[in-house]
């Protein structure tokens, strides 16, 4: 469910959430050696392994998942926006079509024999999605750092406004 077609088609069967996994691990440096249960992972990504995990750099590992699950967001939002919803969950079953060939297509809901309407949010929470997706001022931020805290917050790496306006959402 990691790439925005797969996601796409999930969001209009109805699903509320898309989990990655196999693409955040590529993100990250996973090989696909296959030895994730074996504690040798040659990458150091599967691994409790001090010296294999030399291998994985946090630093730079994390700015490269920041980027993988920011151009997801983006690229569900703009396909949603293509099909003239506010956000990937909006989108309804006759607004994918699926392609047979070179010239035949037919429409996700005639595929999967759904009614019009199913997959779909409720009216109230279409409405909560539209209003959280059209917001002009930020939605959200980090919170205030505590009065006992000692260390420093990890710097943010991503665009608060965009990350803001879709987490908690997709």
């Amino acid at each position: 469910m990691g790439l925005p077609d797969n996601a796409i088609v999930a969001f209009a069967l109805g699903c509320d959430m898309v989990n990655i996994a196999r693409e955040a691990m590529l993100s990250i440096g996973c090989i696909q050696a296959q030895k994730c249960h074996t504690d040798t992972c040659p990458a150091g990504v599967a691994t409790q392994n001090t010296w294999l995990s030399h291998g994985l750099d946090p630093q730079l590992k994390s700015v490269r998942l920041a980027n993988y699950v920011k151009t997801l967001r983006r690229d569900l939002v703009k396909v949603a926006e293509a099909c003239g919803v506010e956000h990937p969950g909006l989108i309804d079953a006759d607004s994918v079509e699926i392609l047979g060939g070179r010239t035949a297509s037919t429409s996700l809901r005639d595929v999967y024999h759904y009614l019009p309407g199913w997959g779909l949010p409720s009216a109230p929470d279409r409405t909560a999605i539209i209003d959280l997706m059209t917001a002009s001022e930020q939605q959200g931020s980090s919170a205030p750092p505590s009065a006992t805290s000692t260390a420093d917050p990890p710097p943010l790496i991503n665009d608060q406004r965009v990350g803001a306006k879709l987490i908690g959402v997709l």
